[in-house]
C-alpha cells in the first residue's frame, strides 16, 4: 500500500507518481508531497514511537523513500532538548527550551533535509549531488555524499570564507568559487541549474524547489519537539529563518502529527529574519502572493546562513503562518550578537550568528508584548559557532600572555 496520496508541484500544479517524481520540475516551484495519514496513523501511535530507535529515520514512512536499504545515515537528528535555566532567568523567562541542533553530525540543522535528499539520489542512481551554498547545506551534501560513495560538487561565492572551503574539500568535494557577472542574480544558482541540466547531476541544496524530496527530512523537528516536550506541545516555536525551508518544513511535520492524533494544538510558529535581508517579513507584512515574494536586493548582514534574498520555500512559510496564526519579525545585527554572546555565557551553547538570530527575535517580541514572559517557547540552535569563528572573536575579549607568576595572574585578572 502506498504511503502517499498525492504528489503535486506547488507553483504549476503539475501531479507526479511515486514512480516518475523528479527533484524539480523546473517551473521554479517546489513539488509537495502529501502522504496518507489516515493510513498511517494506525502506525504512528504514540506507544510505537517510544518503542522505535530515536533518530531521524524512526519516522521512515513519513519520508520519500522506498526503501530501508537507501538510508545514508551519520546519526542525524534526536537532539538535545533543553530548558533554559540562566538564560531564561537572565532574560526574565519562565519556559524557555532550547532545540540543539548543532548535535546533528555537520553540525547544523541542514542534515534532517540534505540527509533525505543524498538518500533518495542514492535511491535513483545518482552518481553526484551538487549544491550552490558556501555554508551548512553544502557541508551537510559534501558529508552524507562522502558516506553514500557519490561525488559531491559545490559552487561558492567568490568571496566565500576560506574555513568553510577547507570543511567542504576536506569532505571530497569538488568546490568552485563563482564570479557574480550580474546584480540581482545568484551566480551559484545559474551554474547549479545549468550543471545539473546539461551533466545529470542531482541537485542537492536547502532549497524545495531544486530538490522536492529534502524538503520533507526537516519534518523531523517538528515530530521531535512533539515527543521531546511529551506532547505537551509549546506556545511559540522561532525560527532563524533563510529561505523558509526550516520553518516550513517543521510545521508541516507538526500538521501531520495533528492529523494522525498524536497532538492537539500547533504552537504558532515565528519567522526571524536579519534586518539586512528579511524578505518573508517583508512579504508577510505586506501580504504578498506568496508565489511571487520580491526578493530583497542585498545580503548585508552578520547572520550569512540566512542571507537568502530569493527566499526559495517562503511560499511554504507564508502558508504556514497564515494557518496557524504566526509571527514574522526582522532583528538587528547587534541584536544577534548580543544573543550569540549571551547563549554561550548562560548556557554554554556555542553558536553561529545565524544559528542564534531566533534568540534575539525573542527578546524583541518579549519587549513588544507579543510573546508573554510565561509562555511555553521553544526555539531551535540550528549552527554551531565553529562554523563562524571570526564573529565571536570579534565579540569577546582577547587572550593575554602572562609569565607563569600568580603575581601577574592577578594583575591580568583584574583588568579581564
Amino acid at each position: 500500500m502506498s504511503r502517499i496520496s498525492s504528489i503535486k508541484c506547488a507553483k504549476c500544479g503539475k501531479e507526479y507518481h511515486e514512480e516518475n517524481v523528479p527533484a524539480n520540475d523546473g517551473c521554479g516551484g517546489r513539488i509537495d508531497f502529501n502522504f496518507d495519514l489516515e493510513a498511517l496513523k494506525e502506525i504512528f501511535t504514540k506507544q510505537e514511537l517510544f518503542q522505535r530507535k530515536s533518530g531521524l529515520w524512526k519516522y521512515f514512512e513519513l519520508m520519500p523513500l522506498r526503501s530501508r536499504r537507501n538510508i545514508v545515515t551519520l546519526g542525524e537528528g534526536n537532539t538535545p532538548y533543553l530548558q533554559s535555566k540562566r538564560l531564561a532567568e537572565e532574560w526574565g523567562m519562565k519556559n524557555l527550551f532550547l532545540k540543539n541542533e548543532i548535535f546533528n553530525p555537520s553540525g547544523s540543522f541542514k542534515d534532517r533535509p540534505i540527509c533525505v535528499g543524498v538518500s533518495r539520489a542514492l535511491e535513483d542512481g545518482a552518481k553526484t549531488v551538487s549544491a550552490a551554498s558556501s555554508g551548512n547545506a553544502a557541508a551537510a551534501m559534501s558529508s552524507y555524499a562522502a558516506r553514500a560513495g557519490l561525488q559531491s560538487v559545490v559552487f561558492v561565492p567568490e568571496d566565500a570564507p576560506s574555513g568553510k572551503l577547507i570543511h567542504l574539500r576536506t569532505l571530497g568535494a569538488k568546490v568552485f568559487r563563482v564570479s557574480k557577472v550580474q546584480e540581482g542574480v545568484d551566480p551559484t544558482t545559474t551554474l547549479l541549474r545549468a550543471a545539473c541540466a546539461e551533466f545529470g547531476w542531482t541537485p542537492t541544496p536547502s532549497f524545495g524547489p531544486f530538490n522536492c524530496f529534502q524538503f520533507e527530512g526537516t519534518k523531523s523537528l517538528g515530530y521531535e519537539i512533539a515527543e521531546q516536550s511529551d506532547w505537551n506541545l509549546p506556545d511559540w516555536i522561532l525560527f532563524p529563518t533563510g529561505s523558509g525551508g526550516l520553518m516550513a518544513g517543521t510545521m508541516k511535520g507538526l500538521w501531520e502529527f495533528k492529523q494522525m492524533g498524536l497532538i492537539d494544538k500547533i504552537p504558532r510558529p515565528v519567522v526571524v529574519q536579519p534586518e539586512g535581508c528579511s524578505p518573508i517579513v517583508r512579504a508577510f507584512n505586506d501580504s504578498q502572493d506568496p508565489l511571487n515574494i520580491t526578493p530583497w536586493d542585498s545580503n548585508e548582514t552578520v547572520a550569512g546562513g540566512l542571507a537568502d534574498p530569493f527566499p526559495w520555500d517562503g511560499d511554504a512559510a507564508l502558508k504556514y503562518l497564515d494557518l496557524t496564526s504566526g509571527v514574522a519579525v526582522a532583528v538587528s545585527d547587534d541584536a544577534i550578537e548580543d544573543a550569540l554572546v549571551a547563549l554561550g555565557k548562560f548556557e554554554g551553547i556555542f553558536a553561529e550568528p545565524s544559528g542564534v538570530a531566533a534568540l534575539a527575535g525573542l527578546r524583541e517580541l518579549v519587549s513588544q508584548g507579543v510573546i508573554g514572559p510565561s509562555d511555553n517557547i521553544v526555539v531551535p540552535i540550528t549552527g554551531s559557532g565553529f562554523k563562524d569563528l571570526a564573529t565571536p572573536d570579534r565579540l569577546t575579549p582577547g587572550v593575554p600572555v602572562i609569565p607563569p607568576e600568580t603575581s601577574e595572574l592577578k594583575k591580568a585578572l583584574a583588568e579581564y
